[in-house]
């Protein structure tokens, strides 16, 4: 009986693994985890079913180390993602000087952002992303709704813009290779790289040039010297 509930719990083990490795999730809890599985398997096959559950039992307990981690991550994660859309939206407030047509709004979105900021930076993630959310709420459609004269916020018609907003648009969903196409940035796709390089600080992966989120200030570098101006 003892045998047979620790090859029950060994496959639970092993079932958890499983799902693990296929994903990024294969970090150092895991690992001992995974290790910790294989001793206990070898102790069951030789009989020594006292060690092959004393093996099993810290198995389980990396295994609930590593889950609490990847919740801890993914959270981070959320936080980052929130708080960079919150700031990109905070910013072209800031330079679109909404403050001078709608104070109350930008000073409830500017104070919702200190604290969302605060936050993030105590690693308080789960209150700091409501906080972030709420900026992007409260500015969200700031143009149409307290509208600029046209040469603050966009380029003369048929002209080059020099930032671009990322937008939120599911039939075509935005990209650098599909931004880099539009006529007023280069009009060619395959000059996404330069879009990357310019602006990947602020991307929530510095290192993934194919995570954008919408609200975020793309600027957009020269390549002849041409002449640019406003955000499209």
């Amino acid at each position: 009986m003892k045998k047979i509930y620790l090859s029950m719990v060994l496959l639970s083990l092993w079932a958890g693994a499983g799902l693990a490795a296929q994903s990024l999730e294969n970090n150092e809890y895991y690992k001992k985890s995974v290790e910790y599985a294989g001793l206990s398997q070898q102790a069951l096959d030789a009989g020594a079913y006292d060690e092959a559950t004393e093996y099993a039992l810290q198995s389980q307990e990396y295994a609930a180390r590593s889950k609490k981690y990847i919740e801890e991550m993914l959270l981070a994660y959320r936080a980052r993602s929130a708080y960079v859309a919150a700031k990109a939206r905070m910013d072209l407030a800031t330079r679109a000087k909404l403050r001078n047509r709608a104070a109350a709004v930008y000073d409830e979105a500017a104070a919702y952002f200190k604290s969302a900021e605060t936050r993030f930076n105590a690693r308080e993630y789960e209150n700091s992303i409501p906080d972030s959310r709420k900026v992007v709420e409260l500015l969200l459609n700031f143009e149409t709704l307290y509208p600029v004269q046209a040469a603050q916020s966009s380029p003369p018609s048929g002209g080059l813009a020099a930032f671009y907003e990322v937008k939120l648009n599911p039939a075509r969903r935005d990209c650098l290779w599909r931004i880099a196409e539009f006529d007023f940035v280069y009009g060619d796709p395959r000059q996404w790289p330069r879009l990357y390089e310019a602006n990947k600080d602020k991307f929530p992966q510095p290192d993934n040039p194919h995570l954008i989120v919408p609200g975020m200030i793309l600027t957009i570098p020269s390549i002849h010297g041409e002449e640019r101006s406003g955000t499209r």
